[in-house]
């Protein structure tokens, strides 16, 4: 018989904390549920020990002082390093910043769930005047911008409204230069919202392959993308804003264009009325295949630091076997990393990720500074997000990844090498897969195989 523990996906509460009521309980998905007065409730499967170490950053705690619910972050110590400011999305889907080394828990800007903590790489915003399109590095072709006109995603009055003419049978712009390099990726993106004009159109519009540009349906979502674009994503922020984005690979090193266009619903050639328009906040240029939570910029570039998120252990780690127990969204592997990292040498990987065939996971182990296993490269393209479990014994390795025992092999090691400090989406010569961490957990034992099934299942 299985024991289970009850929390709120809605509520985050202990089972002492629960409301008072009949209780129902339904399985779905090989997951219980308990139904509670109307109100639903995950059950996750009981483990037998409790963590020594536990970072759920996607979790908190709502307990009641007798009067209101307070939440509470589910979190050990750990720290975060990061040299510069950054932005992420708050419960209210406002886009906030964080202050130096301080922590990025981010949200579904359309739910409000609490997804985690923010780990990236380093990133650069190429263009200046980033929420300035009246400034004269924008230039605006047979169409204007009135600036400050709409409440932006981060609570200020900074939204501008790109404003067609009236001219005929012809496009209504704004756009800018950057020097762009041969061979290069970069990742354009905008946020916009619909004003009298519903579709916006950005694109790289010279240096770059024809018809890199895509139509965005800021009403319904839909995207038209051309030929050119390596992808093309739009992302929902709420309250009608939406952040579009395209991706292309400069063909020539030289001054390209990047444009921002008006379509009336079938063209971008058209004649204008003078009034009608879309508004627009947020321009964001990386030299990068993926886009990355916005930095704003004003009369230079700027460029956000990497973060560092660790976690030293000291008795909790054990040398005979173990637990490590991690899950995240990733954003973007970048080049070989781990996702969960030592202090020791670079080779000490719990988890490792590999872009060089797509997404790959495998498991490490080191006695001695020598890597004495790893594991066959695991591809799991088939998930957005990812629980994964190495598990550490003497004399076997195992991993499970999304509900599958993946790893099952012997090895040589009878006492690891001492841990003394956890890297979350990071090694230790710095490379970052970047993503997001909702759940950490260290256990000082080797779980058992149902344990490990019911602890990584979706």
């Amino acid at each position: 018989m299985t024991n289970f523990n009850i929390y709120s996906s809605k509520f985050g509460q202990s089972t002492d904390d629960l409301p008072e009521g009949e209780v129902n309980l339904y399985l779905t998905n090989e997951r219980i549920q308990a139904v509670i007065d109307s109100n639903t409730y995950n059950v996750e499967p009981r483990i037998s020990i409790e963590p020594t170490l536990s970072t759920q950053f996607g979790k908190s705690n709502t307990r009641y002082n007798g009067e209101e619910w307070i939440t509470e972050p589910v979190t050990d110590t750990y720290t975060v390093t990061r040299a510069s400011t950054a932005t992420y999305v708050d419960a209210a889907g406002r886009i906030r910043t964080a202050a130096v080394n301080k922590p990025r828990y981010t949200f579904n800007p359309e739910t409000g769930e609490r997804l985690g903590s923010l780990v990236e790489e380093q990133r650069t915003n190429l263009v200046s005047w980033s929420e300035d399109f009246d400034n004269a590095t924008w230039t605006k072709t047979r169409a204007s911008i009135t600036p400050n006109v709409i409440v932006a995603l981060d609570g200020n009055l900074t939204g501008d409204k790109l404003v067609e003419d009236s001219s005929t049978n012809t496009a209504h712009h704004v756009n800018r230069t950057f020097s762009a390099t041969s061979g290069t990726t970069y990742t354009l993106t905008i946020y916009a919202k619909a004003a009298e004009r519903s579709i916006l159109v950005i694109a790289f519009a010279t240096q770059f392959p024809a018809n890199s540009f895509a139509n965005f349906n800021l009403l319904t979502r839909a995207i038209t993308a051309g030929g050119g674009l390596v992808s093309s994503s739009v992302t929902s922020m709420g309250n009608g804003w939406y952040r579009c984005s395209i991706t292309s690979t400069a063909s020539s090193t030289a001054t390209a264009t990047i444009v921002h266009y008006l379509n009336n619903g079938s063209s971008i050639l058209y004649t204008g009325d003078g009034i009608s328009g879309i508004y627009i906040w947020g321009t964001q240029l990386e030299a990068s295949s993926t886009p990355s939570p916005y930095t704003p910029t004003q009369a230079t570039s700027v460029t956000r630091a990497s973060d560092a998120v660790s976690r030293v252990l000291g008795d909790e780690f054990n040398p005979s076997e173990g637990s490590f127990y991690i899950e995240y969204t990733p954003n973007k592997l970048t080049g070989v990393g781990a996702i969960l990292g030592t202090n020791s040498d670079n080779t000490n990987l719990i988890l490792h990720g590999d872009d060089s065939a797509g997404f790959g996971i495998d498991t490490r182990t080191v006695s001695g500074g020598v890597l004495t296993y790893s594991s066959p490269l695991i591809t799991r393209l088939d998930a957005p997000s990812f629980k994964i479990l190495s598990v550490l014994e003497q004399g076997r390795q195992k991993l499970f990844i999304n509900g599958d025992k993946v790893v099952d092999a012997p090895n040589t090691v009878t006492s690891y090498q001492p841990i003394s400090e956890i890297l979350i989406l990071r090694r230790a010569n710095g490379v970052v897969e970047t993503g997001i961490c909702k759940d950490f957990r260290y256990y000082p034992r080797a779980l058992s195989e149902s344990e490990c099934l019911a602890l990584t299942k979706l």
